[in-house]
């Protein structure tokens, strides 16, 4: 017997609503999700981190220095809650300017949610996020709370992918991957 997806309570980011015609095999669905939870539990895989929710927003602007092509530029990010409530705010500063170190990150959390926030960087990628090389994080502490920049030589004109996440202990809710130049 096939049901519906949306009688699997499945939302699967297209739109999918009750009485559309995508099928799943009750028995294929079930011996899946089985197969997938058994798997993650045998090789010991840690969980990837979660979407940040669906009714925050990010907000990303960027600062170009110099002109042409191999011009390097720096990203700030902010976050907001679904309420409205300013979340936190991410540096990628590739140069120095106003008093900031080049090649380095920042975030601040400014909301009571419990949450704390998180800037990571892979050094070098222009194709996804392989790995963490650097991070800023305001990890158990309270609102109001700024990290220090964290700094460190990047050769010019170097891709850096970034990641801005919230946190609470094990729990992490990332954004998708963004890309800024030294």
């Amino acid at each position: 017997m096939c049901q519906s997806a949306a009688e699997h309570g499945i939302d699967n980011g297209f739109g999918l609503s009750k009485g559309d015609d995508v099928k799943f095999p009750s028995f294929r669905l079930a011996l899946a999700t089985l197969a997938a939870t058994t798997l993650g539990v045998v090789v010991g895989q840690a969980p990837a981190a979660a979407a940040l929710p669906s009714d925050y927003s990010i907000t990303v602007s960027t600062t170009f220095h110099g002109s042409g092509y191999s011009e390097s530029y720096s990203r700030e990010f902010e976050i907001y809650s679904g309420n409205g409530a300013w979340v936190g705010t991410f540096w990628f500063q590739a140069d120095p300017a106003n008093g900031a170190p080049g090649d380095a990150l920042k975030t601040c959390d400014m909301e009571k949610d419990g949450l704390g926030t998180e800037i990571r960087m892979d050094i070098g990628s222009s194709s996804g996020f392989q790995q963490t090389d650097r991070i800023a994080s305001t990890r158990g502490m309270g609102a109001g709370y700024c990290d220090g920049w964290k700094t460190g030589d990047i050769a010019e004109n170097t891709s850096v992918a970034l990641k801005v996440c919230l946190v609470r202990g094990t729990t992490e809710y990332c954004s998708g991957v963004y890309y800024a130049r030294t």
